[in-house]
């Protein structure tokens, strides 16, 4: 759908004015929008940040606290993602663990697996 909207607008890197076909263009050019681009993942490897979908920058999550840890140590029964966060592996690896009868879990339903503690100790002991 072609649109006769001219909207004038200032380039966000280089400052110039350049006339705009949507509202939403934030660049005069192409490589206006590479370099914006560039300097912006700069900035983000710099300072350990990430940017979402939105262009809103959040912090990278980083290893799992040690209180979350101490937290998962202290519960009995722990969900498939608390172990992988637990022994730091993938969701996957532990599913193959329970798979290949490497670890022992209980599935109370197709999306409820419940892993005992004591057999996570027993897998590194044996």
């Amino acid at each position: 759908m072609a649109t006769s909207i001219r909207v004038e607008k200032i380039c966000e890197h280089c400052n110039e004015k350049f006339i705009a076909k949507t509202m939403k263009t934030r660049y005069c050019s192409h490589i206006c929008n590479s370099r914006a681009y560039k300097e912006r993942k700069r900035y983000e490897k710099l300072n350990g940040l990430s940017t979402t979908e939105s262009g809103e920058q959040e912090k990278k999550i980083p290893a799992p606290s040690t209180s979350y840890l101490s937290k998962i140590k202290e519960t009995e029964f722990l969900t498939v993602p608390e172990v992988a966060k637990l022994l730091r592996l993938s969701k996957a690896t532990v599913y193959r663990l329970i798979k290949e009868g490497n670890l022992k879990a209980a599935k109370f339903s197709q999306r409820s697996t419940r892993i005992k503690r004591s057999e996570i100790d027993k897998l590194f002991k044996e």
